[in-house]
Order: structure tokens, then C-alpha cells, then sequence
């Protein structure tokens, strides 16, 4: 007999064919089908960033003795904590406010859909948190150099600059070019990459979600392998470790503040890196940006050289870096995104085998 109508029905409970518990007939593995989908919908770029934040936080762990003895300051890696969060709790909610607004007005000239405009707002929240999770591993990165391979090897790229560009640093070459007007315009530049990672974001969002997640991971990668080089290879750079005739007046003490020692992390340059990477992925999906990105990219990386950021042999390896992620990165997404479909297709075939078993089974 048919159920009254408001009438609940009875759960109906039984076994499947492996005789495991099963509701209404449907599989004991439907939930473990549907936490699958949900781990399949997470972005290559937040994989990696899992994998890096597991790797940051290992090392905070398991060297946060050493940092101490090396500091002299008993669980001051505990400290580092709270410096790194001091600096997100004032950035993040600004940050978000600021994306916020921005996404509001490109919706209202854009004229998207209601459901379009969540999904994207949803998705740049996504992207926003995995930057904020790479700026927390860089600060570990920083503090805990000198614990996991202490030293510099600055005398060694000092030798190879001065074998690349004809005895002599770069720095000196560039000399006579030393000007209180290029200084300022060259500092500009250089604090602006930041800022121009993020609305390289904003611009591939008027291409394709496709062109954002694939440029987000290839960032990412770049980044998190230029961090295992600060490791490897620390460098503070010539601006700290080379005597040069005429001063330059750089900004190097703003980034130095509340710093266990200068960073090391000059080889590969990431300016160098990333902005090789930005200047590709915008000519693949907004060419006519390239002449505003190929102009602003050439003064970063001439910054990071005029005002002794970086050795000559830095730039180089960052521009083999970029070029490097730019051509292997779309071959590693296209390859995630077919992985992705033919999971998507397996698991559809899983839930309508189970379907079919329920329906018969009922």
C-alpha cells in the first residue's frame, strides 16, 4: 500500500552484494564515492599547497629546537608564530575587502549571472587562500635557512659573475647609471611585482577559469621550487656582501625588519621567474596586454640587479626557472584535468551501478 501522503517512509535497511550495511539499497561505499568527488573537485594549485604547508609545518616541528639554540631564546620558533600571524590578521581581511569590491564592479560591467557570479567569487577565495598560504611557508622558509644549511654561498656566485660578465659584478657595470630619480622609479617597479601577481589573477578571470587555476599552479610551483633552492643555495646577495663605490640608496631595510638574520633568498630570483611566467601566460590569453606586462616585466628584473638584489648568475637561473614552469606547467594541468575526467567518468559509473542495485533492490 502506498504511504499516506506526509507520512514518513521507513528507512529500509539491509545488506549489499559484499554484505555490507546499505540504506535504501544503495552501496556501503556511496559515501566514500562522495567524499571522492569532493577531494577530485580540489585544484592542483591546492594540492600543492597542501604538500608545501605539510612540508613548512614538519620543519617548524621537528628544527624549532635548533631555531631556538641558534637564536639563544628558549621556544622562539613559537614566536615566529605570532609574527607571521600578526602580519595576515591586518592583510587578509583588507585583502578580501579590496577583492571583494573589485569582483562586485567587473560583475556589474560584465553583466554575469547570478550563479556564475558565486561560483567565481567562491573560486577567487580559493586562489586568494592558497597566495596566503604560500606567503606563511616563504616566512618559515626565512627564519628557518640558517638552521637547515647554515652559511652563504655568496663568494661562489660573486665568482661566477665575475667569470659571466668580464671580471667585474653587475652591480659595477651598472655604476654610472646610479641616479636618485632611476633609484625611485626602479624601487617602484620592483615593490609593484607583488602587486602585479595578483592582478595578473584578475585579468586571466576575463579569459577562462582554465587559464587562472592552470597560471595559479604554475606560479605556485615556481614559487615552492625557488624556496627549496633558498635551502639549498642560500644567498643574501651583493647588496649585503659586496663593497660597491657608489652607493645606490636601495630599499633593502624595509625587508630586512625583525628578521633573525637578512633573508636568504636570492637564487633563483623569483622576481626574475615570475615575471617571465606573467608575461607568458598573458601573451597565451590577453596578447594585448603584453604591452603594458612585456615593458613593466624588463624594468622589475633590471631592478633587481640595479639595486643589488640580485647577482647576475640569480637572474639567469630565474629566467630558466620561468621559461622552464611556463612550458612544463600546461602539460602537468592538462594532464590533472584528464586524470580528473576519467575519475569523474569512473565514479559516474560506480554511483549508476549502485543506483541500479538500489532501485532493483527496493
Amino acid at each position: 500500500m502506498a504511504p499516506l501522503v506526509g507520512q514518513d517512509i521507513p528507512r529500509r535497511t539491509g545488506t549489499d552484494d559484499a554484505g555490507s550495511p546499505s540504506v535504501f539499497g544503495l552501496p556501503a561505499g556511496a559515501e566514500e564515492i562522495r567524499a571522492r568527488g569532493l577531494l577530485a573537485n580540489v585544484e592542483l594549485f591546492e594540492w600543492i599547497g597542501i604538500a608545501a604547508s605539510v612540508a613548512a609545518a614538519w620543519i617548524f616541528f621537528v628544527y624549532g629546537r635548533r631555531l631556538d639554540e641558534l637564536v639563544g631564546v628558549p621556544h622562539y620558533h613559537w614566536q615566529v608564530v605570532w609574527m607571521i600571524s600578526g602580519i595576515y590578521l591586518h592583510f587578509v581581511p583588507w585583502a578580501l575587502l579590496v577583492g571583494t569590491v573589485l569582483l562586485v564592479a567587473w560583475w556589474k560591467l560584465s553583466g554575469a549571472q547570478q550563479g556564475k557570479r558565486l561560483t567565481s567569487y567562491l573560486f577567487v577565495v580559493r586562489v586568494f587562500f592558497a597566495y596566503c598560504l604560500l606567503l606563511i611557508v616563504f616566512r618559515i622558509v626565512n627564519f628557518y635557512v640558517p638552521v637547515l644549511h647554515p652559511g652563504i654561498q655568496d663568494p661562489v656566485l660573486q665568482r661566477m659573475d665575475s667569470t659571466l660578465f668580464g671580471g667585474r659584478q653587475v652591480g659595477e657595470w651598472l655604476q654610472p647609471l646610479v641616479h636618485p630619480w632611476l633609484t625611485h622609479l626602479l624601487t617602484g617597479a620592483y615593490v609593484s611585482w607583488f602587486w602585479l601577481l595578483f592582478a595578473t589573477v584578475a585579468l586571466l578571470i576575463t579569459a577562462s577559469k582554465r587559464a587562472v587555476s592552470e597560471y595559479v599552479f604554475a606560479s605556485l610551483l615556481t614559487f615552492y621550487i625557488g624556496y627549496v633552492c633558498y635551502v639549498m643555495v642560500p644567498v643574501i646577495g651583493p647588496g649585503y656582501t659586496y663593497h660597491f663605490a657608489v652607493p645606490v640608496g636601495d630599499i633593502a631595510p624595509q625587508f630586512t625588519l625583525n628578521r633573525l638574520t637578512v633573508a636568504r633568498d636570492c637564487f633563483p630570483s623569483l622576481h626574475t621567474a615570475l615575471s617571465v611566467l606573467m608575461v607568458v601566460y598573458v601573451w597565451r590569453y590577453r596578447r594585448p596586454w603584453a604591452v603594458l606586462y612585456i615593458p613593466l616585466a624588463g624594468l622589475i628584473i633590471f631592478a633587481t640587479l640595479y639595486l643589488r638584489f640580485h647577482y647576475g648568475s640569480d637572474d639567469i637561473a630565474g629566467a630558466v626557472l620561468g621559461v622552464a614552469i611556463s612550458v612544463m606547467a600546461p602539460k602537468l594541468h592538462n594532464a590533472w584535468l584528464r586524470w580528473r575526467v576519467r575519475r569523474a567518468t569512473r565514479m559516474c559509473q560506480s554511483t549508476d551501478a549502485g543506483n541500479s542495485e538500489a532501485v532493483s533492490a527496493y
